[in-house]
């Protein structure tokens, strides 16, 4: 029960009390009143009587005696009159019912009124003849008491309304600062920070919202404070200070990361460029100069990674950059060569920079970081000795597209049209070993029939637009086995699904027709489309929530985003990139990274998962580091359902 309620329903049982207590005070000294009246009455008409009556009880004229009773009794005001004599024989009598007119029966129950019997003598002669015994009607008394308490409650019942009214009003406004508490505690544990800026006039409700506005500053400036550490502390171990960009750290824990998970990558290109004569143009311009090409070279590097979403950018050292893309075809990889060379052509302008030389290396199964790095340093190589500026590219058979001469579009309409598609589940496991949810990837069969993971097909279908048809087809699978699994299932959207109205409408559709069960389904969406289209995000998110699913952010950590966006974003889970957990037991700024995530999520009520575990040791060390569940070949591998 509200306070607001119980503050009423007490103001109106003391109310009720009071009108209780002011009516028995009130109906008990009228009633007392009123017997004093009636006794006083009966005892001047019992007097009278008995005067009138002597002179014809000392004729023994009956008639007379009689008549003169009947007129008195007939006023109406009287109960009984009785005229006895000495030796208790009644010589006139007369008695009327016990009625009161307008007075309910339950009234006269209630409030029992007896009158009292005055006696007077009648004196004939030398002695007493007779007693006239006279009572009068409680009829009068029960009409007084009736209208009266009618009156009173009338009265009290317009105060106490009245009162009541007015006891509202001023506990709304006085209860207005507790319902601006109890949102400010709900906004707090909704991950914002308000501060209520008009206080009460109350003194005891002012020093509550006071202790709320500094806790909610403090929580905030908590919040920020670890949140800041953490990106600077980060920022010193992964990013190069003069550009923003990731530096030779940063690069070689994300690559060395996606060569070993096959989920999500299948092929790539590394791309290494450099500044020719940069030390040259250092001296003789000075390193304020040098410095601004160096980040004209990033902001052409970063507009480049808009169109290729989870590529990985660094600044290896002094004037030498690296672009690795994931998931890239052998022409594409031509064509981005080519983007470079005419994009650092452009930022050298008239500047005595040679700018232009660009070393490929394509990627082959069994590579890891360091082998495509040198294989890129001597493409690179290459490159310059030439002479002119341009690209070189090593291995030109490394990379071939996955249907040979097969059109992709015609691949992907088979697929769709034909539905032909596979899911397997992933368990997540909580530390203490509980499942937590299963996460679902695709499988389409390649031209052979054999299953093609996403890693392979999805990057093409994202740039031809049909990533929203595949990410349909996945969750009305998994709709399906909602309804005959008690497992909650995750499944990570692209960016176009998201995008895309007609498929959240089919969406919504399904959560409609699942009903409860629509509470199984969580979805994740990748860090980069978070803080570069979190608009879309945010209303994607607000039109679902209501239907119980969950949402959950993958790949946290992978870029240099402010972790601001968690606090911002209403979501359920994140899951830190496996960059971060690869290698986490042997790897303290990955163990300082991971710990200070679960810190910052776990203070917005965010569950945390490691991706990628892979070694016991790895598991080991994540137990200490307050993450809440594992995901990773070592916790299980995908495993193929039927539906």
């Amino acid at each position: 029960m509200t306070l607001r309620r119980q503050l009423l329903l007490t103001i109106l049982l003391l109310f009720l009390l009071m009108f209780a207590g002011v009516s028995l005070i009130s109906v008990n000294n009228t009633r007392h009143y009123l017997l004093t009246q009636l006794g006083s009455s009966a005892e001047d008409t019992a007097h009278s009587l008995a005067l009138s009556l002597a002179p014809h009880l000392q004729q023994n004229d009956s008639r007379k005696m009689d008549a003169i009773v009947g007129a008195m009794f007939s006023r109406g005001y009287f109960r009984e009159i009785i005229v006895k004599s000495t030796d208790g024989k009644a010589l006139v009598e007369r008695e009327s019912p016990l009625e009161a007119t307008g007075v309910p029966q339950w009234f006269v129950d209630l409030i029992p009124i007896h009158t009292p019997v005055v006696q007077a003598p009648i004196i004939s002669g030398s002695g007493i003849a007779a007693y006239v015994y006279v009572s009068r009607h409680p009829g009068f008394a029960y009409e007084q008491l009736w209208h009266n308490s009618i009156d009173e409650l009338t009265w009290i019942s317009l105060v106490g309304t009245g009162s009541l009214i007015l006891g509202f009003i001023i506990l709304h406004f006085m209860l207005g600062s507790l319902r601006s508490v109890e949102e400010q505690a709900n906004a707090i544990s909704n991950r914002e920070y308000p501060v209520q800026q008009k206080l009460p006039w109350t003194t005891d409700l002012r020093r509550v919202v006071e202790v709320m506005n500094r806790m909610s500053i403090k929580v905030k400036q908590m919040f920020e404070e670890q949140s800041a550490l953490t990106e600077k502390l980060r920022a010193e171990t992964y990013m190069d200070t003069v550009t923003g960009l990731g530096n030779r750290n940063y690069f070689n824990t994300q690559v060395d990361y996606l060569v070993h998970n096959p989920e999500k990558f299948y092929n790539g290109a590394l791309f290494l460029l450099v500044l020719d004569r940069f030390k040259e143009y250092n001296n003789l311009y000075g390193f304020e100069a040098g410095d601004e090409i160096l980040v004209r070279t990033a902001e052409t590097l970063r507009e480049i990674e808009k169109d290729a979403p989870g590529s990985v950018i660094s600044r290896m050292s002094g004037a030498s950059f690296a672009l690795f893309l994931p998931n890239i075809e052998l022409e594409a990889s031509e064509r981005m060569a080519q983007r470079l060379v005419d994009a650092l052509h452009h930022i050298a302008g008239e500047s005595t920079i040679d700018i232009g030389h660009v070393g490929i290396a394509l990627y082959r199964k069994g590579m890891d970081a360091g082998k495509l790095l040198a294989e890129a340093d001597m493409a690179l190589r290459s490159a310059q000795s030439r002479g002119e500026a341009g690209w070189f590219r090593r291995d030109d058979a490394a990379m071939q597209p996955i249907h040979g001469a097969g059109d992709w579009r015609a691949f992907f309409k088979k697929v769709i049209e034909g539905k032909s598609v596979s899911l397997h589940l992933q368990a997540i496991l909580s530390t203490s070993g509980q499942m937590m949810h299963r996460e679902a990837f695709l499988r389409i069969p390649g031209e052979d029939g054999e299953l093609l993971n996403a890693g392979i097909f999805m990057p093409m279908a994202e740039n031809l637009g049909y990533s929203a048809q595949l990410d349909r087809l996945v969750v009305v699978e998994l709709s399906k086995l909602a309804t005959s699994s008690d497992d909650r299932l995750a499944v990570n959207l692209s960016l176009q699904s998201i995008s895309d109205q007609s498929f959240v409408s089919t969406l919504e559709a399904i959560l409609r027709a699942l009903g409860t069960r629509a509470q199984q389904l969580m979805f994740e969406f990748q860090e980069y489309d978070i803080v570069n289209h979190a608009a879309t995000v945010h209303e994607f998110i607000s039109r679902l929530q209501g239907h119980g699913c969950a949402f959950g952010v993958d790949h946290c950590g992978r870029g240099f985003a402010s972790f601001s966006y968690l606090r911002d974003l209403k979501i359920d889970y994140l899951k830190i990139d496996g960059s971060y957990i690869r290698d986490v037991d042997s790897n303290k700024g990955h163990q300082f990274l991971v710990q200070s995530i679960s810190k910052i999520a776990h203070e917005l009520d965010i569950q945390v998962i490691a991706e990628a575990v892979e070694t016991v040791a790895e598991r080991d060390m994540l137990m200490n580091l307050y993450v809440d569940g594992l995901q990773g070949y070592l916790i299980g591998k995908p495993e193929r359902i039927e539906i």
